[in-house]
This record gives C-alpha cells, sequence and structure tokens, in this order.
C-alpha cells in the first residue's frame, strides 16, 4: 500500500532548541512522563544538493494526451531551491522540522565561491538541523571552519572529533539537536560515513571519528537518560549502511538518509514517469528487537523535497508513518511536436499536463521564490561571465555512469565515457606520463553534444584536485585497479572509486574475489599498439591528486608515495586545466569525436553478483 501523507491540525504549545548534553545507559525505548502526549510531526528535508541550485531540464513521462501518439514525454523545469522553499513554506507549520543532509561541492557554484552561496541559501531556508556530508571537507579543514562561522542554524555529526591540531578544534559542531514540539522533545543525532570521509576528501588525521553504529548507539543512550523518546538519525552513511544502522542499534525510528541519492517510492508514480526507483518509501527494517525502523531519502541536486509525516504514541513509538518524495516542477513545458523536435507546449498542451501533474502525489508545481532568486542573481551574473568562453564541440555525448553495466567483448562499452575523456586529457597534457586513472566519482557531469564551454568543464571537473604522476610497476598498476574496484563496491566505500583509464584497458568482473575483478590489463605504446602490461616494468601514472594520496580505495597510489617519494610529482595544475587543453590543443578543429571503442578503458563487463 502507498503511504499517504495526513496532516491533522493540532495545537502547538512552542518551539524551541535544546542543544544535548550528559551520558547514561538504557534497554528500552524510553519512558513517558505522566505529562508524555502523543504527537504528530512533520519533516521536510534534502539531501545531497552538490552546489545545485536552480532547476533542471528533466523529461518525465506523464503522457498528458493519450489520443495522441508521441504525447508520453514532457521536458521541464525540475527542482532547484527557489522552488524548494516555496513548497517548504507551504507546508511549513509548528508541527514540522527541517532538516539538510549535506554535501557541497558540484557545480560551477563551489568551484568560483567554495560554498558561500550554498551557507546563504541554508540560512534563508531556516533549517533545524544540517547535518555534514564527506564533500564539506573538500576545500579543507579551514575553510569549512569559515563556512560554519557563517551559518545560523545547527551544524551536526555525532562521530567527528577534531583535535586541537585541526582548524575545525572547538567548532560549533553538535553531535545532536533536541527539538521541543508541543512540549514533546524530538532527537535528531547525525552521522557521517567514516571510511569515505577519510578516504574521499581533504579531511586531515588532526580529525578524529568514532565508529559510526557505536557512535549512533550512545547518543541514544545519552538521550535517553534526558527522558527523550522519540530519535531520528540524520544519515549520512549511505541507502545500504542505513538499513545496516537500523539493524544494529535499538530505538531508532526514523533515518533520514543521504550520500547515495537514492529514488524511492511506494506510489509506482515515478517509476512510471520514467525514474529508476530504489526501494520502498519507506523502507522498513527490523531493528534488535524486532520493532521498525523506517529509512528515507530524497534523491539529489536539489531535484526533490522529502515530505515525512509521522504520529508518535506517548511512549515514542511510531504509530503511524506516510510521505513521499515530491518533484517540484515549473514551466514552460516543451513537448515533441510531429517530426519529433522539442517545442513549447501551447495552452491546450499546457493545460494538459496540469491535469495530469493535478492528479499525482508525487509531483506538484511550485513557483520559484523571489528571495532565492536574489540571493542567487549576483553570483549567476559573475558565472555567466565567465561562462561565456566556447572550448569546442562535443560529437556524441559522454556520458558518466560510474559502475558500467554488462557488456560482452565486440559490443557497445557501457560505463563513464567522460571520466575516459577526462583521463585521456591528462595523458595528452603530461608529456611524462605513460598512462592515466581517473576515479569515477571525480567526474560530476557527462559531454552533452554540441557547445562545450568553460563552464562545462568546471561542471564536470568542480573539486580542488590538482594533476600528479606516480611512477610504479605494471603489478603495482594492476593492484590499484583492483583496488579501486573493490573499493566501489564496499557498503561503506563509495562507486566513484570505479577506474578509468587512458593509455590502458582491461576486462571487469563485478562481483569477483577482491583484488581479480580487473584481468587482462594493457598497455598502448607510443605507436599506437597494445600489448599486455608487463607487471615487472616501471609506468607513469598521471591521476588526481585526490587518487594520488591513496584515498577512495587507492592504497597502492600512496604507499608508492610514501615509500619513494621521488616516485611522485604534483604538477600543481588544477585537474580541469587539463580538459580545458585537451578542446584548445589537441582535437582537431576542438572537436571531441564519438567514442573510439579501441581506445576505450573497459574491453568487456561481466557481472557475479
Amino acid at each position: 500500500m502507498p503511504f499517504q501523507l495526513r496532516f491533522p491540525a493540532l495545537a502547538v504549545t512552542g518551539l524551541s532548541l535544546f542543544l544535548a548534553a550528559c551520558g547514561g545507559d538504557d534497554d528500552n525505548h524510553g519512558n513517558a512522563s505522566d505529562e508524555a502526549k502523543p504527537l504528530n510531526l512533520q519533516v521536510l528535508y534534502t539531501n545531497d544538493h552538490h552546489s545545485y541550485f536552480e532547476g533542471q531540464s528533466q523529461d518525465l513521462n506523464l503522457d498528458y494526451d493519450a489520443d495522441q501518439p508521441g504525447s508520453e514525454t514532457v521536458r521541464l523545469s525540475l527542482g532547484g531551491f527557489p522552488r524548494i522553499i516555496t513548497a517548504m513554506n507551504d507546508y511549513r507549520d509548528d508541527h514540522t522540522l527541517v532538516l539538510n543532509n549535506g554535501e557541497l561541492n558540484g557545480t560551477l557554484y563551489f568551484s568560483l565561491f567554495k560554498g558561500e552561496v550554498d551557507f546563504k541559501v541554508f540560512n534563508t531556508l531556516g533549517l533545524d538541523a544540517y547535518q555534514l556530508g564527506n564533500h564539506e571537507f573538500d576545500e579543507g579543514e579551514a575553510h569549512l571552519r569559515d563556512l560554519l562561522e557563517t551559518a545560523n542554524f545547527p551544524v551536526i555529526t555525532g562521530n567527528i572529533h577534531p583535535t586541537v591540531d585541526s582548524p575545525l578544534f572547538n567548532s560549533d559542531i553538535k553531535p545532536y539537536v533536541v527539538k521541543e514540539i508541543d512540549g514533546e522533545k524530538v532527537a535528531v543525532i547525525g552521522v557521517l560515513k567514516v571510511e569515505k570521509t577519510r578516504e574521499s576528501s581533504l579531511v586531515t588525521d588532526a580529525v578524529e571519528f568514532d565508529d559510526e553504529i557505536l557512535s549512533v548507539r550512545d547518543h541514544i543512550y545519552e538521550l535517553k537518560n534526558q527522558g527523550i523518546n522519540k530519535f531520528i538519525v540524520l544519515s549520512h552513511l549511505g541507502y545500504d549502511f542505513d538499513q545496516v544502522l537500523a539493524e544494529k542499534v535499538r530505538d531508532i525510528d526514523v533515518i533520514i538518509g543521504g550520500d547515495t541519492h537514492n529514488v524511492l517510492d511506494s506510489t509506482g508514480e515515478l517509476a512510471d514517469m520514467g525514474l529508476k526507483v530504489d526501494g520502498e518509501y519507506p523502507t522498513v527494517v527490523q531493528n534488535p528487537d524486532g520493532q521498525p525502523v523506517y529509512i528515507v531519502q530524497a534523491w539529489e541536486y536539489a531535484k526533490a523535497l522529502g515530505r515525512l509525516n509521522i504520529d508518535f504514541d506517548k511512549d515514542g513509538v511510531v504509530t503511524d508513518i506516510g510521505g513521499h518524495m515530491e518533484l517540484l516542477v515549473g514551466g514552460p513545458y516543451q513537448v515533441k511536436d510531429s517530426e519529433g523536435a522539442w517545442v513549447t507546449a501551447d495552452a491546450d498542451q499546457t493545460n494538459s499536463i496540469n491535469s495530469v501533474i493535478g492528479e499525482l502525489t508525487t509531483i506538484r508545481t511550485a513557483d520559484e521564490s523571489q528571495q532565492i532568486l536574489d540571493i542567487l542573481a549576483p553570483y549567476k551574473e559573475q558565472m555567466e561571465s565567465f561562462k561565456q568562453e566556447t572550448l569546442g564541440q562535443v560529437t556524441e555525448a559522454m556520458p558518466f555512469q560510474r559502475i558500467p553495466a554488462p557488456f560482452n567483448a565486440g559490443d557497445k562499452p557501457t560505463g563513464s565515457y567522460a571520466a575516459w575523456v577526462v583521463a585521456d586529457a591528462f595523458l595528452k597534457y603530461l608529456p611524462k606520463a605513460d598512462v592515466a586513472i581517473q576515479n569515477a566519482g571525480g567526474v560530476r557531469a557527462p559531454l552533452n553534444d554540441g557547445t562545450f564551454t568553460v563552464a562545462n568543464a568546471y561542471d564536470i571537473l568542480p573539486f580542488s584536485n590538482t594533476v600528479v604522476t606516480i611512477d610504479m610497476t605494471g603489478a603495482q598498476i594492476v593492484k590499484v585497479l583492483n583496488e579501486g574496484l573493490d573499493y566501489a563496491q564496499g557498503i561503506s566505500a563509495s562507486t566513484g572509486a570505479f577506474p578509468y583509464s587512458a593509455g590502458l584497458r582491461y576486462d571487469v568482473t563485478l562481483g569477483a574475489p577482491e583484488g581479480t575483478g580487473i584481468q587482462n590489463v594493457e598497455v598502448r605504446d607510443d605507436n599506437g599498439n597494445w600489448a599486455p602490461i608487463v607487471e615487472s616494468e616501471t609506468y607513469s601514472v598521471a591521476t588526481n591528486s585526490f587518487t594520488g594520496q591513496g584515498k577512495d580505495g587507492y592504497v597502492t597510489f600512496g604507499e608508492v608515495q610514501e615509500s619513494n617519494p621521488d616516485a611522485f610529482e604534483d604538477s600543481d595544475v588544477t585537474y580541469v586545466v587539463p580538459l580545458l587543453e585537451y578542446f584548445r590543443e589537441e582535437l582537431p578543429d576542438q572537436t571531441l569525436p564519438a567514442l573510439d571503442p579501441s581506445q576505450y578503458s573497459l574491453k568487456s563487463v561481466t557481472d557475479l553478483r
């Protein structure tokens, strides 16, 4: 049965913020006092916005005219914080928590302004809690400290401990917040994925972390000692890890998730619109006592708003829960004409589309808030000036699918063509390099067909990485490729670790035993000929400085650098520069041709999972 939202009108005596302290231990969900009473709570939330602020073009199957062939798909503007705050203001009442699950970085807004825009927007949203994501550390701890000083909302992460050697020492990061709603206290506990943050950001050893599960368990015990019996975990662990957390820890009521960008739905509507749905909304997992824990998430890139309604009894037990991820859209709509070309919808078509939207639960139209548009305006003007330069043309779209789908040798390959292009740009830019390796997650957007601009390059490569070279043996290269593959498939790791390369190609087996999934590695020589890699021979490998430090599971890169510093060389060139120069200098007529499968890093992909 689809979960339906209900928002009963309840009298509220007050809403205030408490920053919690002290400790304790208990084995029960919590005992209600004589004055305790049931509570209806609404939670509005977003996750993984990655510095996307404006609406994005999206094609959805809305089947607005059953009598007209080809009328299923509508192109519209989806999401964006100007729409999200409009919807939040429509829904928000005194029984509402507004939460955000972190993740900066991903667009030119961050490349140019380094989080300033993000925090201005979130100050306007009126957040009750903001959970740090791993990308909050991408510019280093000192920069994150400066951003936190601009926040007018609580920032939480329960398993982070900056030491005196970190610029974050004594910063205002709390383990949790407690909100009082209608006299009832609700705890929101933060938790961040440890391994990924250590391996996938520029956090230093001066920041210590607690185990994710133990941290949440300990904070729940603390809070229960204060008589609190309603627990929401604002988790940046990822969908699979959230389910493990739910299975292992007593007393969690709801997990508001993030990190893995999942689409959850129980209505069936989102799949009908053409979205890939990853699980039920909410996903229900039994805790150690056999009690349900409800897990939700709201996709990515400010495309959607999560809207959850929870009924607690006086003992803090969830008696009813419902909600959905809601797509916020606006026009003008585009539809296909009789020749298949996109055209602006006419008045009748627009009315039909709005009629379809009005009958659905998981999508609604929303006006854009002028307040948010005014915040973005001066930054957008600066970006537009920067974006004007055209670099060249892309003949055929280069997708950026992180984990490739299976294909046989000789068939059309799958995966991140975009990551291959980036690796090839590294290889062309650094004369010393024999081969190049790029992790999938370092590439944040496809190369769309058509005009390619400076802004596109920064959207694809938004991080402050540099390009480095590491001298290593063929055996070490095979090992590090397998490390990336294994890390990409680990429960506490990141699909972004999957390795793509230039000057290397190999067969991939997903789900193979550790260290064996990448086989039959070949190297291309200066004449363009391919031959098996020689394990004893030394090659110069170009990569980004992030993986070059051994991050994202590429342990051997870090070990080689540590054991032989002379083998490592940092170009001090930001890793977007080779892509800019690739178009300017390397491509004939500044035009990127369609992918040549014989030069691509993946020869075949098999899936044993």
